[in-house]
């Protein structure tokens, strides 16, 4: 019995042996295989890298691009006349011209008539040396002067009044007729009325006429100090 026991017994232990010896084997195995795979994955993950940063340039082309066109008045910056003399000559385009007044209030745009060849482009850029110039997204010469002082359009049908949330607008034509131009400020019609002579009061709203830049200003240096910014603006000051 105690041989059959000793036979068992070194039966375990060279099994528990072999079985320690597989399983050491089976874990060097796995390790290596791993330290095959971190080079892959790293190599992965640089690449997934690479790719998201391209991903994340390509964004910030479109955002940009996005930007520059946003301004669709002027799609190109205004260039001076000499770069816009080169861009001009460079393309070899005959393009249609218009010319811009920008006015304190109102603009008067010309266009000319006909599509002009580049050296008669380039004549009209010479006649107008102080003129801010760009070439559209359609293809457009646009040249742009810009004047202090009211369209003359503005001169001769221009109101300043107010509506009935108390903004001070320009008006062409009588308030009552509700032909906007321009929005100038909200004001604080409490302070106003009670500091306003009632005549004044009543040819705000039934409509102040300008004519010319200097009564445009006088009126509206006169209603600033009505503001409601510059009114909330002495209060919090006063607090």
């Amino acid at each position: 019995m105690s041989r059959i026991k000793k036979q068992l017994w070194q039966r375990w232990r060279r099994w528990k042996k072999a079985l320690w010896v597989g399983a050491a084997c089976v874990a060097f195995t796995l390790l290596a295989w791993r330290s095959m795979q971190v080079p892959e994955e790293i190599s992965g993950l640089l690449t997934n890298s690479s790719l998201a940063d391209s991903t994340e340039s390509e964004l910030a082309a479109a955002v940009f691009k996005v930007g520059v066109d946003s301004g669709e008045e002027k799609e190109k910056a205004a260039l001076n006349n000499e770069q816009l003399l080169q861009t001009i000559i460079q393309s070899g385009l005959s393009r249609t011209v218009h010319l811009k007044i920008s006015y304190v209030s109102g603009e008067e745009i010309q266009t000319l008539p006909g599509v002009k060849n580049p050296l008669q482009l380039k004549k009209i850029i010479n006649e107008h040396p102080a003129w801010n110039g760009w070439i559209s997204s359609e293809g457009d010469l646009w040249l742009e002067q810009k004047v202090n002082d009211l369209s003359t359009l503005t001169k001769k049908e221009a109101y300043i009044g107010v509506d009935a949330f108390g903004n001070l607008k320009l008006f062409k034509g009588p308030p009552v007729q509700e032909k906007v131009l321009k929005t100038f400020f909200q004001m604080d019609m409490g302070s106003l009325k009670s500091s306003l002579p009632e005549n004044m009061w009543k040819e705000l709203h039934e409509g102040i006429r300008v004519q010319d830049i200097e009564e445009y200003n006088s009126v509206l240096s006169t209603f600033s100090d009505y503001a409601r910014e510059a009114a909330e603006h002495v209060m919090q000051n006063k607090q």
